[in-house]
């Protein structure tokens, strides 16, 4: 199994594969190290229980399904001007408009008229 299919997840953020999911962040150095730094947290990983091992998940999930929520409701509050400072990252323009013909929205070149586009810095 893959890394990335160890870590899936159902929708209420509980793993698929809770055994799998363990095992996965119990190979992973830099996690483990991670996990160091909060005993009751790695004794939960390294634990037996399963269901205190899910609820775990779900309640990490929810944590950051919130957090989420609240940094894409500020930044949806926010005024044109301040959304403007934010926008720091610079985005090839070419590659913008074959994102968008990827996705199914195709610009011909007289409405191709982007030349400077920035995003926000997010760090996801």
């Amino acid at each position: 199994m893959s890394s990335s299919e160890a870590y899936k997840l159902n929708e209420d953020g509980t793993a698929v594969d809770p055994a799998a999911f363990k095992a996965a962040l119990l190979a992973d150095p830099a996690k483990v190290a991670s996990l160091k730094e909060e005993p009751e947290v790695l004794e939960i990983v390294e634990g037996e229980d399963v269901m205190a091992f899910q609820e775990l998940l779900k309640s990490v999930y929810q944590a950051e399904k919130k957090r989420v929520e609240r940094a894409n409701k500020g930044m949806a509050e926010r005024t044109i001007d301040a959304q403007r400072v934010s926008a720091t990252v610079p985005r090839d323009t070419v590659q913008l408009y074959e994102q968008l013909r990827e996705s199914g929205l195709q610009y011909g070149p007289a409405f191709r008229l982007l030349r400077n586009v920035h995003t926000p810095n997010v760090q996801s």
